[in-house]
């Protein structure tokens, strides 16, 4: 027989804030965190480049071995901090062996029935880390002599500086920190892999194989090398130059790409009766996930759906990808339309990367945690930047947040590199 699943502490960090909460409070008052930042090198008075960046963000807070700092690079020290504030969330106790009754913080756990997953990639290096190395590894004419590079200008970076890049170190150092024993996975699968993490551990545990699971995502695309990417890719909106907030238009006809940010996005699923017994808080309850190629859309929402065992017209809520590519949204619209073939007129779609910005591998996540809070609290949050459709929608976009009565939600992450997902969640009231 099949476990029960349900998710029981969620953890945000992006350029909004810290929390869970402040994120959902910017996303149902349509407040956008996007805005001009400068990356270090622009000169006195220009505006610089529009992005979404966690705004005073100090490490020191969440890794405890000040050590470990030494080998995290941004990307690490975000899902780091993402995961705490999950845990902290679910009132888990930092370690198996202490417990604060003041706090309620629960240790009736065991460590190798606690599992890490976490959408990663290769993370983007630091331009000044770099810099001296290849300094040294120019020839006469000034380009990179890549023979010199790797006898001269290797040898010259810190010793472990590779373990500050490697896509398995954010899951790492999580399980390090929070104790956590046992299955240990890292999805590269871009955009959707903070998604397909929460999905695979809803599987994991759905089979008796784990009591509780760490998923998530966490990614910062806001520096120099990560917006060369996008900008080499043409996925960049060029309407961010002139205003920046907004510039991000999921779904709407004037949309021409997005606007990076960075964040993490962090989830506590457990079993059922692994929750109850410690007295958990429950935010909804897992009862659907697939997943599919890049034409697969509607393969995805389907699966997620049938598993549900539920119908498209039973579903009122659907957290969209809307990454803000038009050909890309488009695609997204189309799934929609042949999923609920007709039965879509009191479905109610948001998106809300114009609220954070594009967090890449983090993307999928903060959806599901902003789906999970759209459960809990039954308020539908307003589509921002949102005037004119591309196309005839057949669904509901709300301009202002909106009470409504929701049984089911569904939480897409569609990448622009191969994959598909979705997942669907149940309301839950209790574990009694």
């Amino acid at each position: 027989m099949k476990k029960r699943v349900v998710i029981t502490g969620v953890g945000a960090l992006t350029a909004i804030g810290e929390g869970a909460e402040p994120l959902w409070s910017a996303v149902i008052q349509g407040k956008s965190a996007i805005d001009f930042m400068s990356l270090g090198g622009s000169a006195e008075g220009e505006r610089g480049i529009a992005a979404a960046r966690v705004p005073d963000f100090n490490p020191e807070k969440f890794v405890t071995q000040k050590k470990s700092l030494k080998l995290m690079a941004r990307d690490i020290q975000l899902a780091v901090a993402g995961a705490a504030l999950a845990v902290k969330d679910a009132r888990l106790a930092p370690s198996v062996a202490s417990r604060n009754e003041a706090t309620g913080l629960e240790t009736t756990r065991d460590p190798e029935r606690c599992g890490v997953i976490v959408g990663a990639g290769v993370l983007n290096h630091e331009l000044d880390e770099l810099a001296a190395s290849i300094g040294s590894s120019l020839d006469d004419a000034g380009r990179l002599d890549l023979k010199r590079f790797g006898e001269e200008g290797i040898p010259a970076l810190f010793p472990l500086w590779l373990l500050k890049y490697l896509p398995n170190m954010p899951a790492c150092h999580i399980s390090i920190l929070f104790n956590f024993q046992g299955l240990n996975n890292t999805l590269t699968t871009g955009a959707t892999a903070g998604l397909q993490a929460a999905g695979e551990a809803f599987r994991i545990i759905q089979r008796g194989d784990a009591d509780l699971i760490l998923a998530g995502g966490a990614e910062s695309k806001v520096n120099p090398v990560g917006l060369s990417q996008y900008e080499a890719l043409g996925v960049l909106s060029k309407n961010a130059a002139e205003d920046p907030r907004s510039a991000y238009r999921p779904f709407d006809a004037a949309a021409d790409g997005f606007v990076v940010g960075e964040g993490a996005g962090f989830l506590v699923l457990e079993e059922r009766e692994h929750a109850r017994k410690r007295h958990a808080n429950v935010y909804a309850e897992v009862v659907g996930f697939a997943s599919s190629s890049d034409t697969g859309r509607e393969i995805a929402m389907q699966g997620a759906l049938a598993e549900a065992g539920i119908t498209a017209g039973d579903l009122k809520y659907l957290q969209a990808c809307g990454i803000g590519l038009p050909e890309d949204d488009l695609k997204e619209i189309r799934a929609i339309q042949e999923t609920f073939n007709g039965s879509s007129q009191n479905l109610c779609v948001g998106a809300s990367k114009p609220v954070t910005g594009f967090t890449g591998f983090a993307a999928g996540a903060l959806d599901l945690v902003i789906s999970s809070l759209v459960l809990k609290n039954q308020i539908v949050p307003p589509l921002i930047n949102f005037q004119k459709p591309r196309v005839p929608l057949g669904f509901r976009v709300m301009k202002e947040k909106t009470a409504e009565k929701i049984a089911y939600a569904m939480t897409n992450a569609f990448g622009f590199n191969g994959h598909s997902v979705s997942l669907v969640t149940k309301a839950c009231g209790g574990l009694e």
